[in-house]
């Protein structure tokens, strides 16, 4: 019989996990392995919930369709949870007895009684602040994912990440990706779920296969429940003091998180900012009024 090991990766648009997921097929096809990667999301804004899949096999893969059972469930943003965009239910669903669960979290242990997963966890955004000066946790995600279903040894998956990050990305970015892959890798561990679960009241939101066919826009504002900046683990903080109200932050803001009350400058919308830093850039004062800071997380 056929072994097929099944991945589901739970992410935000802009986290790099359809990044991750091809990369790893590429990789491991490159090994001899017969490998999918194919998402599943409609109209994507960033910071939208997605879907991606991963297959691998030593055979040929002939089901093209979404797999029912999950041996690794990725998630790459808590707040996924915490904000209710998708229920626990749904990340653990399909997941395999004693199947793995990855998380992106510092947490030492969970709230949520995850069952009888394997839950493993690793501060992947965290590390890529670090190296690469953002926060787009995939590739010590895919770090973390390579030791923990033991796909193949640090060096070897290393070497050929390089050489695939390198095709579209200057010397200096790939170098601090290698580092948060190794990172990630190494510091990736094993971590409790809780006993009693999260008892939380969520709304349920849409996705995009309920939301009617057609080019229709119902009502005016119909997204505003799927704030783009409510995932980031980094946000804008705006000094008064120093601001001189030239405005230029709000002319550049691609998120509309610069808010301005009665003509003034009066702050940036944490719902909104996803922390891209063209408002700092802009900023001409010295220091600069607007600088970029770590939002506390929420535990899950």
């Amino acid at each position: 019989m056929q072994e097929i090991l099944s991945i589901r990766w739970h992410s935000r648009a802009g986290q790099g996990a359809i990044t991750a997921s091809t990369a790893l097929a590429k990789i491991l096809g490159s090994y001899g392995k017969f490998v999918q990667s194919f998402p599943d999301f409609g109209a994507e804004k960033r910071g939208a919930p997605i879907v991606v899949f991963n297959r691998i096999s030593n055979e040929k893969i002939d089901d093209a369709s979404q797999p029912s059972e999950i041996d690794a469930a990725v998630l790459l943003d808590t707040s996924l949870i915490s904000s209710c965009e998708i229920p626990i239910e749904t990340l653990l669903e399909g997941l395999k007895e004693n199947g793995i669960l990855l998380i992106n979290t510092p947490q030492k242990a969970l709230r949520m009684d995850t069952s009888s997963a394997k839950v493993f966890a690793v501060n992947a955004s965290e590390i890529a602040i670090a190296e690469i000066r953002k926060d787009i946790p995939n590739v010590p995600i895919l770090g973390a994912l390579v030791r923990i279903l033991n796909l193949t040894k640090l060096e070897s998956f290393s070497q050929k990440l390089e050489k695939y990050l390198a095709k579209n990305l200057p010397a200096e970015v790939v170098a601090g990706n290698l580092r948060a892959f190794k990172r990630g890798f190494e510091e990736a561990i094993k971590i409790k779920s809780g006993k009693n679960g999260m008892k939380k009241t969520c709304e349920k939101l849409p996705n995009w296969r309920e939301i009617p066919n057609g080019a229709v826009v119902r009502n005016a504002g119909n997204s505003k429940k799927y704030d783009t900046g409510n995932w980031s683990q980094q946000t804008c903080e705006w000094d008064a003091k120093t601001c001189i109200d030239c405005r230029l932050c709000w002319s550049v803001c691609p998120h509309g998180a610069v808010k301005i009350v009665d003509g003034k400058m009066a702050g940036v919308d944490e719902s909104k900012c996803t922390a891209c830093r063209l408002c700092v850039t802009a900023c001409p004062t010295k220091p600069k009024s607007l600088k970029i800071v770590s939002k506390k997380i929420e535990e899950i």
